[in-house]
């Protein structure tokens, strides 16, 4: 089952391991250890309400805000500019979910950044500073994963609200992208052309993991907002054993 990140990637190029390979295979573990994460096992059970997923646009929005400034700040970097793709943005269409979840759910925020959120930010504002080329991971495993499994999690969202159209998961929806295939070739292409040292590459990787479990985080912190929301006892039934 591929949920939320999941990654693109090319084949071997000769005896050469193409860096989106590299990512794929060095985040795999990374990537299966998020999956199956009972906050997301619920969401695709339908156990997700309105005030919780309010609460993760919030902190998706904090980081989204964060990590795309520093894009802004950083594109002509000779390395961040290759995979530079303002189209991805997902700030605006964040802020669009939770002021349609606002009025039409009267859900409320948090009007404070969660302790996994700042830690998320915390780290983004530090590899920006101390090695920017190394944004390339938030770039992949976050847009890539919103192009991929994120169209499987828009469909689930969609269902368990009862939602119609773009109405509520502007999030997922990439109205400059026409075709998200060709899209994620164009990408991978730039992504496998990046002039990296394979020290370089290595440090790409360990990132890409870092971001991971960043992520990961955010959701283990949801987690008590949601059996708080809809009792413990039904998010229990929702998640079984082993």
């Amino acid at each position: 089952m591929r949920m939320l990140l999941t990654i693109e990637t090319q084949t071997h190029q000769g005896d050469t391991m193409s860096i989106a390979m590299m990512l794929r295979e060095g985040t795999a573990d990374k990537h299966q250890e998020t999956e199956k994460v009972p906050y997301l096992r619920a969401i695709f059970r339908g156990g997700l309400d309105t005030q919780t997923y309010t609460y993760q646009l919030e902190s998706l929005r904090d980081v989204y805000k964060e990590m795309e400034e520093l894009f802004r700040t950083n594109s002509s970097d000779p390395i961040l500019s290759k995979v530079y793709f303002p189209e991805l943005f997902r700030t605006k269409a964040l802020e669009e979910d939770i002021k349609f979840f606002q009025s039409k759910f009267n859900a409320k925020l948090r009007g404070k950044v969660t302790a996994a959120t700042q830690n998320y930010i915390d780290h983004i504002k530090r590899v920006a500073k101390e090695n920017p080329y190394l944004l390339v991971a938030q770039s992949y495993v976050r847009y890539l994963g919103d192009l991929s499994g994120g169209q499987a999690i828009k469909k689930v969202i969609a269902k368990t609200f009862s939602l119609e159209g773009a109405d509520g998961v502007a999030f997922y929806e990439f109205p400059e992208i026409q075709d998200h295939q060709a899209f994620k070739g164009i990408y991978r292409t730039a992504m496998d052309t990046l002039p990296l040292s394979d020290a370089q590459k290595t440090e790409l990787v360990e990132e890409s993991k870092k971001v991971f479990d960043l992520n990961k985080n955010l959701f283990v912190e949801l987690e008590s907002d949601l059996k708080e929301n809809i009792g413990a006892e039904r998010f229990a039934a929702l998640i079984p054993a082993g």
